[in-house]
């Protein structure tokens, strides 16, 4: 009887699968094929900028670049590669040399443990309460058996805190989290006190459309809509888009994917490394 070899493959299908099954993510947005090659180095960024992609060409073993936001998205998906695009020339160079790319995006956002879920750890024992602004699975219908575990998931949180807090303390808190010195902050003619936080890793003004909170926190928010949530009276904190992300890879994704690799029978020795590379494109100066 022969004995059939994982290759990297299965391998990493499987750690996803427990990490943040592809059935839970949004398609329109993420592109996640599956690397071809036998190293076992895996370079985690939230964007593949040209100084990621050098990063990983210069990584010795790296076989694959897990880039949390789909690269160039709405300009790859069924069209052609051209080098005179930078984003595009970046994904050309990797695969010449072998190095696939695995964008996860939505299906991290979506899990009870992804990015929104650690998001809400800046509060705290504080915490009274968490759910997702857009459950992914509706109230009381059946969940696919190999989504068990997966129940709590979808899009933004919603949180309920045990005690209310003053804006300048959540906003504290959102800060330490991040290990921003500073970030945009939009307050009511009159403040007042934080019981209520609605979360959404990067863009999430169409997330908060439906959703009442004294509290909006994202990373970026379009102007009008920030006037009338103050004008409404609820506060608003911004970020810039990746600077909600980025710290999920170092304080979550990185353990968590090694020990998934690494716990596979039979399978030893894969490393993950998060890019030092990576940083929002736009300062606050």
């Amino acid at each position: 009887m022969s004995v059939v070899q994982k290759t990297p493959i299965n391998i990493l299908q499987q750690a996803w699968k427990r990490i943040a099954p592809l059935e839970l993510a949004d398609n329109s947005w993420d592109n996640a094929p599956y690397p071809k090659n036998d190293a076992k180095k895996v370079l985690l960024t939230i964007d593949l900028t040209t100084d990621v992609c050098n990063e990983a060409l210069d990584l010795e073993g790296c076989s694959l670049v897990v880039a949390y936001h789909p690269p160039n998205h709405h300009q790859t998906k069924n069209r052609s590669l051209k080098l005179s695009n930078t984003l595009q020339a970046s994904l050309l160079k990797l695969s010449a040399k072998g190095i696939s790319v695995f964008s996860p995006h939505t299906s991290l956002d979506s899990i009870e443990g992804g990015i929104n879920s650690w998001l809400t750890t800046a509060f705290g024992s504080n915490l009274k309460s968490s759910t997702p602004l857009e459950p992914k699975f509706s109230s009381g219908s059946s969940v696919p058996a190999h989504l068990a575990g997966f129940e709590g998931a979808g899009m933004g949180r919603f949180v309920e805190l045990h005690e209310g807090v003053e804006a300048a303390e959540a906003v504290r808190r959102i800060k330490g989290l991040l290990k921003l010195e500073r970030v945009q902050y939009g307050a009511p003619a009159q403040e007042s006190i934080i019981k209520t936080v609605a979360i959404c890793a990067g863009s999430g003004g169409s997330m908060f459309k439906d959703v009442k909170a004294d509290l909006y926190w994202t990373g970026e928010m379009g102007h009008h809509q920030a006037l009338a949530t103050t004008q409404a009276g609820s506060h608003v904190v911004l970020c810039h888009h990746t600077n909600t992300e980025r710290g999920y890879l170092s304080a979550v994704l990185k353990d968590k994917l090694r020990e998934e690799l690494n716990a596979q029978e039979g399978q030893d020795g894969w490393e993950v490394v998060v890019s030092g590379k990576d940083r929002d494109p736009l300062l606050i100066v």
